[in-house]
This record gives structure tokens, C-alpha cells and sequence, in this order.
């Protein structure tokens, strides 16, 4: 996928962040608490070293077609709020997993769903996707609420699913098909 490819919601514009936003997104991550328990990359002295090296590491996968990290910029300001990413790609079953987060001063005004719910259409339409999945933490509340509010229907509590910090841990499967939609 090219580098340049936008999706435009009414508020929203979501990109491939640039390396002239690290200091952006060091400054977003580091003002938001409530990311640092459950994304293990977070925390409050995430550098703009850290901003270069994940933006890096984004820019390589979405070049590769490995994954796809959108910046959520709002578009009245070009501020940089969070992210929504389609973090795996699974080509022999046709699915995807999603992660997402909003810093905490835009939390609660809607950016989370108007940004997940692009995504997802993203997936479907032009990726062609079948099947999306969303696993966040069973004590991750506002994750779980914005991925129902996005049609996903929870599964299961699957055992070691990810890992947080090194260690394995839990996750609440949520799927989204196309069929979710209608």
C-alpha cells in the first residue's frame, strides 16, 4: 500500500505517521496514563528516540504489508490523538487483528469509534477481509466497550493470548465480520 494512503472520516484523517511527528506522538503517549498499564510500549517516559524507532518499525511494516498503523489526526487541527492499527495480517484465514488507543484528553468525544469503525470498513472493502479480531485485557473496560460499540461480538476468554510485558496473558476475543454490519 503506498505510503500517502489517507482515510477521511467527517473529523478525522488516518495516516501512516511521519518521523516529523515523533515529537507528537512521544508527547501524546507520555500525557496518557491510562495507555501504560495496557499497552506494553507506553509509558511516561517514552522518548522521542522511542517516537523515531516505533515510527520506523511502522513505516518498514506498512512498506512490507505486514501491518498498517494509522495515526488518527483530528482534521481542524492536525493534532495527533491515537492510533488504530491493523496489527497482524492473517492471509490463510483472511482475517486481521486490530489494536487501537486515544490519548486520554481526547478519550470519551467519539475519535475512538469514528476512527475504529474507518478501520474496519478499511478492512472489509479494500483489504477484503473476512474476519477481524480484537483482543484486549478482561480488565480492560473502555477497550472492550469501544470494540462493542463497533459491532464486535465478544467469543471468548482465550488463555495466553498475548503478551504483555514478556508475560502471558489472557485476552477477550471480539470478532467483527461483514456480516456484523448489516
Amino acid at each position: 500500500m503506498v505510503v500517502d494512503f489517507q482515510i477521511v472520516t467527517p473529523r478525522l484523517v488516518l495516516k501512516l505517521v511521519s518521523s516529523d511527528d515523533a515529537q507528537k506522538l512521544s508527547d501524546c503517549i507520555k500525557q496518557s496514563p491510562s495507555l501504560h498499564q495496557w499497552v506494553d510500549w507506553c509509558s511516561d517516559n517514552f522518548s522521542v528516540d522511542d517516537a523515531d524507532e516505533f515510527l520506523l518499525t511502522t513505516r518498514l511494516n506498512w512498506i512490507q504489508a505486514k501491518s498498517f498503523g494509522f495515526g488518527v489526526f483530528r482534521r481542524e487541527d492536525n493534532a495527533l490523538i491515537g492510533m488504530v492499527s491493523v496489527n497482524e495480517l492473517y492471509h490463510t484465514f483472511n482475517m486481521v487483528s486490530l489494536g487501537y488507543w486515544i490519548a486520554d484528553s481526547y478519550q470519551n468525544q467519539g475519535y475512538g469509534k469514528e476512527s475504529l469503525n474507518a478501520v474496519v470498513e478499511f478492512c472489509f472493502d479494500k483489504l477484503k477481509i473476512t474476519r477481524i479480531e480484537i483482543v484486549c485485557d478482561p480488565n480492560n473496560l473502555p477497550s472492550q466497550k469501544l470494540a462493542q460499540a463497533c459491532h464486535a461480538s465478544f467469543e471468548v476468554i482465550a488463555k495466553n493470548r498475548y503478551l504483555s510485558r514478556g508475560v502471558p496473558k489472557a485476552g477477550m476475543v471480539f470478532s467483527i465480520t461483514p456480516e456484523d454490519l448489516n
